[in-house]
């Protein structure tokens, strides 16, 4: 049988490790061997602090922010021990994390979780959930929305581009708590097919890979960005969500599995209102 690293912090100094089989999960993830972003380099980026109730224990996931009013993140961000959570702040405009009175930066509460829903916890397909914030947001230097994916990508595999996944999950092996600094990583795009094989071709469908030797994702990065440059109209276009790695490690040269967003972009417009294009 096959065992996912799923990614997930829980509490903060966000210990993690999820473990995933059929039966189910438990928490993981960051970016191995990445780099401290320039700030506002990354204004769509969104930190999620979240809990099961008002006293249960504190975990933490990445998202991108997509529409004024919504944020995009992971399926499996949406539970803990199997139950849905329900208390959600999104931070947003944020570069180092534990500082609060960082400029532009914003705090706002959740109000509807959406998991896709074909959403499947036992092999982590359609790992998307949208999340609503409870008003809409004024875009500024450090709160910017990410650009879809073009509808005329949707067959688009992206293999060999470069890509940069980012989040605030631990940086580094020996180390048990999130990046307290937005860090990212280039990493290419690998064919369906090798990151297929690389998962004993058990992989969901529309999941999307990269693979570097010394870098990928793992704790805390979970739900967080990965996106593309588009030179020909000069925009930064979010590809993938950040979703698992093999239960080997985030270290063990085995390809980041993240949800391939084009082919969500139907959905993702039914729910936001988003046009898509």
């Amino acid at each position: 049988m096959l065992w996912f690293l799923v990614f997930s912090v829980f509490p903060v100094f966000l210990r993690a490790s999820l473990l995933c089989d059929g039966s189910g999960c438990s928490r993981e993830s960051r970016i191995i061997g990445g780099e401290i972003t320039e700030p506002n380099s990354r204004p769509f980026q969104v930190a999620l602090y979240k809990r099961v109730g008002t006293t249960g224990e504190l975990g933490f996931c990445g998202g991108s922010l997509v529409h004024q009013e919504w944020v995009l993140t992971a399926a499996h961000c949406c539970f803990h021990d199997g139950q849905e959570v329900d208390h959600v702040q999104a931070i947003l405009g944020a570069h180092s994390l534990y500082d609060r009175y960082e400029n532009g930066r914003r705090i706002v509460n959740i109000v509807e979780i959406i998991v896709h829903p074909e959403w499947d916890p036992a092999t982590f397909a359609n790992d998307l959930a949208l999340l609503r914030l409870a008003n809409v947001v004024q875009i500024t230097e450090m709160v910017q929305v990410i650009r879809l994916p073009y509808l005329n990508s949707v067959s688009s595999n992206f293999a060999g581009l470069g890509a940069i996944a980012s989040g605030w999950g631990i940086a580094a092996e020996g180390i048990n708590f999130i990046s307290p600094t937005l860090r990212e990583k280039l990493m290419p795009v690998i064919s369906d097919s090798f990151c297929n094989t690389s998962y004993f071709n058990q992989l969901p469908e529309n999941t999307v890979c990269t693979f570097d030797t010394d870098a990928g994702t793992c704790k805390g990065d979970n739900g967080g960005p990965m996106t593309i440059y588009f030179t020909a109209t000069e925009e930064t276009i979010l590809i993938g969500v950040t979703s698992f790695v093999r239960s080997s490690g985030c270290n063990s040269r085995i390809p980041s599995v993240f949800t391939r967003v084009q082919r969500y972009l139907n959905w993702i417009s039914e729910i936001t209102g988003i046009v898509l294009d």
